[in-house]
């Protein structure tokens, strides 16, 4: 086991010794319905009694991911078959994770193509070292885990270093699962993404105002429109449009961002929602300006798995505050704290959509981010 490179998945599972000479594989599925059994050079998976499948030990994340769901198919997707060995496309890519790191997930499946360990120095030309070691990782790079932030190194040349965030790990993991790539032409990428990102930056005196500049004062109520759809009811002949009262008219046919209520203290989605939308109100705590609803904060968990646009009690951590910026328009977007890119809408069908931070990363430059018209009431 020592000589075995860890992998996320190994948090989730329990190792058993066993006597090769007296195991037998239909007896223990009475009991484990899913096993994997460790041989020298490769293991085997068996899954709810199907036909068992041999893999080499770098597809070994990457299967024990897919446990959970069972059946085969799902065990060997995303692999390739080389003399009777299910074995991944790809070198594994091998992160070195700090003590009290901001951690990778298990369940994010960009990330199953890799391997870890704890890091106990802060000599990147060591870690470069051990990589150098394993033929079977990728040796172009490696990761490091450091408190929040995510480094990806050259390991020729460790001072070459590409940054990212958390928000970023589920795109870049992908990225480096699928394609070949380098440090330096993901540097080079992102100096011409830069363009499309928000300003990190704080603007001294900060206020919220409205598209025609009239600043919004604290607890004035306001409504956010989703201005990047556009629809006239008129126009589109719609026939409830007539039946609708004429000071509610203004909100028909549009998309509102909406706080989903909660009868106890958990935090609550804040959606898109058609024909009607939240109240909202502004709070400035220490200088810091933040969007309310009744007493819950506009919050974000800052998690690849969970990167959506909440409502919670409490005032945020740093780390999970909204930043506001400006459109050229008047008009506002949202980021993470300092994050890297805008909020956008992953559209859920005719009732709304959800409002996500990490969507954004995989169309840069392609899309229009979530734009919010403030709609004094």
């Amino acid at each position: 086991m020592d000589a075995l490179d860890k992998c996320l998945q190994d948090n989730r599972v329990t190792f058993i010794p066993i006597n090769t000479a007296t195991f037998d594989a239909q007896v223990e599925h009475k009991t484990y319905p899913r096993f994997l059994l460790l041989e020298k050079d490769y293991f085997v998976a068996h899954v709810d009694g199907e036909a068992p499948v041999k893999c080499n030990y770098e597809a070994r994340n990457k299967v024990m991911s897919e446990f959970w769901l069972g059946r085969i198919q799902r065990v060997t997707s995303d692999l390739k078959q080389v003399n009777g060995l299910w074995v991944s496309w790809r070198p594994l890519v091998h992160f070195f994770v700090y003590e009290g790191a901001d951690s990778l997930q298990s369940e994010c499946t960009a990330l199953h193509n890799t391997a870890f360990e704890y890091a106990n120095t802060d000599d990147f030309g060591a870690l470069a070292e051990i990589v150098k070691r394993k033929p079977h990782c990728e040796q172009k790079y490696f990761g490091v885990n450091n408190g929040q932030t995510y480094t990806l190194v050259n390991t020729d040349n460790v001072e070459q270093k590409y940054e990212f965030s958390r928000l970023n790990l589920r795109t870049l993991g992908f990225k480096l699962w699928k394609e070949e790539t380098t440090v330096q032409s993901l540097i080079d990428e992102e100096a011409q993404l830069a363009v499309f990102r928000p300003n990190p930056s704080r603007r001294p005196g900060f206020k919220l105002h409205d598209a025609d500049g009239r600043v919004i004062v604290d607890g004035e109520p306001f409504m956010l429109h989703i201005a990047n759809y556009e629809y006239d009811p008129e126009s589109e002949m719609d026939d409830e449009y007539d039946d609708i009262p004429e000071d509610e008219r203004q909100f028909y046919g549009k998309e509102w961002v909406k706080a989903m209520s909660s009868a106890d203290q958990r935090p609550c989605f804040v959606n898109g929602a058609l024909h009607n939308g939240t109240r909202f109100h502004a709070e400035t705590i220490d200088g810091i300006m933040y969007i309310k609803n009744e007493n819950r904060y506009l919050t974000t968990h800052l998690d690849p798995m969970d990167d959506y646009l909440y409502s919670d009690v409490g005032v945020p951590a740093k780390d999970n505050r909204i930043q506001i910026h400006y459109a050229e328009d008047g008009n506002i977007r949202l980021s993470a704290w300092g994050g890297r890119t805008y909020a956008d809408y992953e559209w859920m069908g005719d009732e709304g959509g959800m409002i996500t931070f990490g969507l954004e990363e995989l169309y840069l430059g392609q899309s229009d981010p979530l734009k919010l018209r403030i709609v004094r009431l």
